[in-house]
């Protein structure tokens, strides 16, 4: 579904990201929308000269429905200062007849320390 890349172990200092955003839109016609998600990636894995994280959450309840985001996220991007995040791109799963696109990326606050 998201980001899944064969990786190679190296050591790296284990932290996990906040993540929330939003799904894109989708749904009948008549009954388009989108979900809201608010929640932390799974510990930081080897990838590389860079790490991934597991992704596995579900979206808000809208109109007696929800989808669950699972996969993996991109690798690390630096962003300066030695913090770094990471992207979020697949689809949703397919709940009540449609899935959503989503496209997001971790928080950009320093990652938490585990």
């Amino acid at each position: 579904m998201l980001f899944n890349r064969n990786c190679n172990c190296e050591e790296i200092r284990q932290h996990v990201h906040p993540v929330e955003g939003f799904t894109q839109l989708a749904g009948d016609r008549c009954e388009l929308h989108k979900h809201c998600f608010n929640c932390v990636t799974g510990k930081a894995i080897p990838c590389g000269c860079s790490h991934v994280h597991e992704v596995d959450f579900a979206t808000d309840i809208v109109d007696c429905h929800c989808h669950r985001i699972c996969g993996r996220t991109g690798p690390a991007i630096p962003i300066g200062f030695g913090n770094h995040i990471h992207l979020i791109e697949g689809f949703t799963t397919c709940n009540d007849g449609h899935r959503h696109c989503v496209n997001v990326a971790t928080g950009i606050e320093e990652p938490i320390r585990c």
